[in-house]
């Protein structure tokens, strides 16, 4: 490839980046659906020309979003579960820490608004969320069962599953307002904060120490 051509391959994908970068931001920051290509164009100051030339439309440019979202958490993952200097509580700690720095950038109104009018973009996210999930915690659940720090039995295989799903349901509003109000405000409001504490509740349960002394 001549230095002229690798240039401008290079500027096409600066321009995509730029384009999914700020596409993003806006979704996030006021939902998908109240977002137009109108807005992205303002937004990083270009034609609107200029996006259509890189992506087919809004809906487009959601589905690549996710595409690289889903790209970089492989790819920190990846380090994360396969680094020989990590100890297997370090290699889950900075696991969770992952997942919950991740997906704490993309809020409950975004959610609810890509259910809403992108189903299809909302399943894919939604359907990569979980399939990530379980796939990277059990091969740190199978390496703690090699090391004797996790029983070798069906237990293992429900707190994957239990910890998925409560990860999935506490960032599902329809499933929350199922609930007293008395009861969903004590849930804490970040995704970190809400995976630390279902870990927790896993790992040590609820009860305290006075519950086996009586």
């Amino acid at each position: 490839m001549r230095q002229s051509e690798k240039s401008a391959s290079a500027d096409e994908t600066s321009t995509d980046q730029r384009i999914l970068d700020a596409a993003m931001t806006l979704f996030f920051r006021y939902g998908y659906s109240r977002v137009v290509v109108d807005d992205i164009v303002r937004e990083l100051a270009i034609s609107k020309k200029t996006v259509y030339n890189h992506f087919g439309g809004k809906s487009e440019i959601l589905t690549a979003g996710i595409d690289r979202f889903a790209r970089q958490f492989r790819q920190r993952a990846d380090e994360i579960v396969n680094d020989v200097d990590l100890s297997l509580r370090q290699k889950l700690n900075a696991y969770l820490q992952h997942i919950g720095g991740s997906f704490s950038t993309v809020n409950k109104e975004f959610w609810d608004d890509l259910k809403r009018s992108e189903p299809v973009a909302y399943k894919q996210a939604n359907d990569f969320r979980r399939d990530m999930q379980l796939q990277y915690l059990t091969q740190l659940v199978e390496e703690g069962v090699r090391v004797g720090y996790i029983r070798d039995d069906a237990s293992r295989q429900i707190a994957i599953v239990m910890f998925i799903s409560a990860v999935q349901q506490l960032t599902d509003t329809d499933f929350l307002s199922q609930f007293p109000a008395d009861i969903s405000r004590q849930i804490p409001a970040t995704t970190q904060e809400r995976i630390d504490l279902v870990l927790n509740i896993l790992l040590r349960g609820i009860l305290t120490e006075k519950f086996y002394l009586e």
